[in-house]
């Protein structure tokens, strides 16, 4: 224990820690602060839920953010993740116009390309009866006719 070298390995590991996670984090927040001190009008974001829009007005701990025309929700300026580049904005509206999906991930769901599904012939659908089935389902009508016959008005029949 009294050895330089253990002081030497948990001096090496603290560094270490530091400059691996301790400052990048630091790092991150004042930009995420920076960011959110310099918010203006006009400008393209992107929030927390993916919600991307621009910002219509801002306060001091809030901002509205308009994502269709007509359509503005207001968010606490923390729930802003960050700005989007004119670039980013360009290639989002491309693939809007385009009208064409985006490709489920793994093709789920999708027809192969080209091929139609083909229809299905449509059969009326019964309901499987097991074998043997038929002569009770027989006994068991005959006996609520008699019973149904045997009660009227709530009383049962004398016998």
């Amino acid at each position: 224990m009294g050895s330089p070298v253990f002081l030497i390995w948990i001096v090496l590991i603290g560094a270490m820690f530091y400059f691996m996670m301790i400052r990048p984090q630091k790092r991150a927040r004042a930009n995420q602060s920076d960011m959110l001190q310099h918010l203006q009008p006009g400008a393209q974001v992107r929030t927390t839920a993916q919600i991307m829009g621009t910002i219509v007005e801002v306060g001091d701990d809030w901002a509205i953010v308009e994502t269709t025309p007509g359509t503005r929700i207001k968010f606490g300026k923390p729930a802003i993740v960050g700005v989007i580049l004119d670039d980013e904005a360009q290639d989002e509206t491309e693939d809007a116009e385009s009208g064409q999906d985006a490709p489920t991930p793994g093709g789920i769901g999708d027809a192969p390309h080209g091929d139609t599904v083909p229809a299905q012939d449509t059969a009326p659908v019964q309901d499987a009866v097991p074998a043997g089935a038929d002569s009770e389902k027989a006994e068991a009508d005959s006996v609520s006719s008699e019973t149904s016959e045997e009660v009227k008005d709530g009383e049962p029949a004398k016998s």
